[in-house]
C-alpha cells in the first residue's frame, strides 16, 4: 500500500559549470476553464546565474484531479465545477502555483 509519493528533484552543487532554476515563469497565474474545455500553460525555467543542465522537463500536477486534470505537456482540462490549483515544478523543486476555476 502506497501512502504518499513525493516529486523527485535534481540539483547541482555550487562551484560547478551548471546552475539551477531560480524560478518558473508561466503565462497565466489564474485560469478560468469551462467543463470539458482545455487551456495550454506556457511555462519555462528562469536560470539563476549559470546555464541549467536539464535532466527532465517541467512537471505539472493538479491538486484535485476530479475538478481539473493537467497533462505532461501542460494542457489543463476542466472536469467539473470548482476550484483547484495546478503546480508547475522545475527539476530542482522550485514551482509556480496556478489557480484554476472550472465553470
Amino acid at each position: 500500500v502506497t501512502i504518499a509519493v513525493s516529486t523527485t528533484i535534481h540539483t547541482v552543487t555550487t562551484g560547478g559549470k551548471y546552475g539551477v532554476a531560480k524560478s518558473v515563469k508561466v503565462n497565466k497565474t489564474k485560469v478560468k476553464v469551462k467543463t470539458n474545455k482545455t487551456f495550454k500553460i506556457k511555462a519555462s525555467e528562469v536560470k539563476d546565474k549559470k546555464k541549467i543542465k536539464n535532466h527532465r522537463k517541467l512537471k505539472y500536477e493538479s491538486s484535485n484531479t476530479s475538478i481539473a486534470t493537467v497533462s505532461s505537456k501542460g494542457v489543463i482540462k476542466g472536469k467539473k465545477k470548482g476550484t483547484c490549483y495546478v503546480y508547475v515544478y522545475a527539476q530542482n523543486g522550485v514551482y509556480k502555483k496556478i489557480k484554476v476555476t472550472v465553470k
